[in-house]
């Protein structure tokens, strides 16, 4: 059963997102030979880090000579943004059959597009076979990444600049599109309006904050509405 639930999330990780992903590390990889990075930094930084904001992080700083202890600090910090996405997963994963430990490698499988697809089909799944069906997500998604990845560095000198860099922020673009597809709720509805008008705003006065800042003023803006609308209509 376990096992079924693993094939599910391999086949959804082949399909439209998985298309996204291959053109988006397609591009990254160009970047990384751009950037004098080797083909295996490339692949071993999706297989570890397997988060593209994090890893262009990694290559910015690379770049300039940063000292290694900065560079991973830095591509921690940049990840941070998966705690959110865990903390609201985890209950939807949990079960009682399962160890500890299977939360703790659950949570290393956790991604833009994994947490977008669980939320989506898992309360539609038995409560067992959620984790597998991450797990599997998280194989495809990985094998599609790392692939495309190499390719995109072994075929960089006939993708030029623009087109790599356009191909890299297609996954974020992707993301945003399905959050608004994905949209049951009045209070996500208005927590992606408060974040959207929020960000170009904080972005004028401070850029290296603004997506922080916009997350959270926004999302708390969010809230204190929703419960507002709850009360007028109540």
């Amino acid at each position: 059963m376990h096992s079924a639930a693993f094939r599910l999330g391999v086949r959804e990780a082949l399909g439209v997102p998985g298309g996204v992903l291959a053109a988006s590390y397609l591009g990254f990889g160009a970047l990384g030979y751009a950037n004098d990075v080797s083909v295996w930094m490339v692949v071993a930084s999706t297989l570890t880090i397997w988060a593209l904001p994090g890893q262009l992080v990694m290559i910015d700083m690379w770049k300039i000579g940063a000292p290694t202890v900065a560079i991973a600090l830095a591509v921690m910090l940049t990840n941070a943004r998966f705690l959110p996405m865990t903390v609201t997963l985890m209950p939807v994963l949990r079960h009682r059959d399962h160890r500890a430990w299977v939360y703790y490698l659950a949570a290393q499988c956790i991604a833009m597009s994994s947490w977008v697809i669980c939320m989506r089909r898992g309360p539609d799944m038995p409560a067992e076979q959620r984790v597998a069906f991450l797990l599997g997500l998280t194989c495809g998604f990985l094998s599609i990444g790392a692939c495309a990845g190499a390719v995109g560095y072994y075929i960089a000198g006939s993708i030029p600049a623009p087109m790599q860099i356009g191909m890299v922020f297609l996954a974020p673009v992707y993301f945003c599109v399905f959050l608004i597809v994905e949209i049951r709720s009045r209070l996500a509805a208005v927590a992606l309006a408060c974040g959207g008008i929020a960000w170009p705003l904080f972005y004028l006065l401070t850029p290296q904050w603004s997506v922080l800042l916009a997350g959270f003023v926004g999302g708390t803006l969010a809230f204190a509405l929703h419960k507002s609308l709850e009360r007028a209509h109540g």
